[in-house]
C-alpha cells in the first residue's frame, strides 16, 4: 500500500517490531511542546472536518502551558527544531483521544520524539499515557530522572513555575 501526500510525497506504512502499526505523516504545524498538526490517510479523529488533517497530542509527555514561560517557549521550539514542517514522520496511535486529538507517539528514524523531549527536560512523564507507550515505563522514568539530575529544561533549579508533577504524579 501506498499513501500519497501533497506536494506528490509518497510513503509506505511499516510496523514497528512488536507488529504495532505505524502510519506517516507529513508535518504540518507545531501548536504547542506536545501538540502538533499532520496530514495523514484517514485520519481518525478528523481535525475542523478534514479526513486528511489530524491533531496529535504526544503521549507520555506534558510539557508546560501557555503561561507557563520560558518553558512553555522553550518546549515548543524544540519541538519544532525536531519536527519542522514538512518532515515525514511515523505515528503510533495509542487509541486514545484527548479534546479531538490522537494521543499518539511519534518516530523518526525508530527514534522517539516523546521520549527525547522527556530526556531533554522539556516536559515531565504524562503518567495517564505512560503505559500505552512503545518505548518501556521504565525507560521514561529513567530519562526523566536523568533530566532532573542533570536540571535540565523544566527540572532547572530556577524553575519560574509549577504544577505539572502535582497534576500527573507517577508511582
Amino acid at each position: 500500500m501506498v499513501i500519497y501526500l501533497s506536494d506528490n510525497q509518497t510513503v509506505k506504512p511499516v510496523s514497528s517490531a512488536n507488529n504495532q502499526s505505524l502510519q506517516p505523516a507529513k508535518v504540518t504545524h507545531i501548536v504547542d511542546g506536545d501538540t502538533l498538526d499532520v496530514e495523514m490517510a484517514n485520519c481518525r479523529i478528523p481535525w475542523r472536518g478534514n479526513p486528511q488533517k489530524c491533531r496529535i497530542r504526544l503521549a507520555c509527555l506534558d510539557t508546560p502551558e501557555k503561561g507557563q514561560k520560558p518553558f512553555f517557549n522553550n518546549a515548543k521550539q524544540r519541538l519544532q527544531q525536531l519536527l519542522n514542517p514538512g518532515t515525514i514522520v511515523k505515528i503510533r496511535d495509542t487509541g486514545d483521544s484527548s479534546y479531538n486529538r490522537i494521543v499518539a507517539e511519534i518516530f523518526i528514524n525508530q527514534r522517539s520524539i516523546n521520549l527525547q523531549m522527556i530526556q531533554e527536560g522539556q516536559g515531565a512523564i504524562y503518567c495517564q499515557y505512560l503505559d500505552n507507550c512503545r518505548s518501556t515505563k521504565s525507560a521514561y522514568l529513567q530519562a526523566e530522572a536523568n533530566a532532573k539530575k542533570r536540571g535540565l529544561g523544566i527540572w532547572n533549579p530556577q524553575q519560574p513555575w509549577t504544577g505539572i508533577r502535582e497534576n500527573h504524579p507517577c508511582q
